[in-house]
């Protein structure tokens, strides 16, 4: 977790794949950890601990969401984490989309961005099916659901 997050100290993330890849790095491995801990403690069967793409796909729709909806505020202090591939089809530069004269490319950009986020849905949905103690569900779940709520 440790050396990804290194990685992208001073990148920039320039292409979806580097996108997926930092969120894992930030998030992925928080979500595959978590489960490998609710398996172990008892609370959830095997599977929801050995299923490593699943965990990874439910952190990297919560980063995804939280980036998108940190837009403004990650502006500000000088914090780029849209993936360019998608931005630059918007604006000549990440900043510019703040602009309001660029309203309809900055939600045309968001759009985008949150399609790709919610690639992770079926996943998401999958691991919750599987979690079986209400106090993990509701540790899970609710972080997944408020910031869908606040990016839609």
């Amino acid at each position: 977790m440790g050396y990804g997050m290194t990685v992208f100290l001073d990148a920039k993330i320039d292409t979806y794949d580097q996108w997926d890849e930092y969120c894992h790095y930030v998030a992925g491995l928080v979500g595959i950890g978590l489960s490998k801990l609710f398996t172990a403690s008892g609370l959830e069967n095997t599977e929801v601990g050995q299923d490593e793409a699943i965990s990874n796909s439910m952190g990297l729709f919560l980063q995804k969401t939280n980036i998108i909806r940190d837009y403004y505020e990650d502006i500000l202090q000088k914090r780029l984490f849209w993936p360019k591939q998608a931005w630059i089809k918007y604006g000549n530069s990440l900043e510019s989309l703040k602009d309001p004269r660029n309203l309809n490319n900055a939600v045309a950009c968001l759009n985008e961005l949150v399609t790709d986020a919610l690639k992770h849905i079926p996943d998401v949905l999958t691991y919750l099916s599987r979690i079986r103690n209400q106090s993990v569900f509701n540790f899970c779940a609710i972080p997944q659901v408020t910031p869908t709520c606040i990016a839609l």
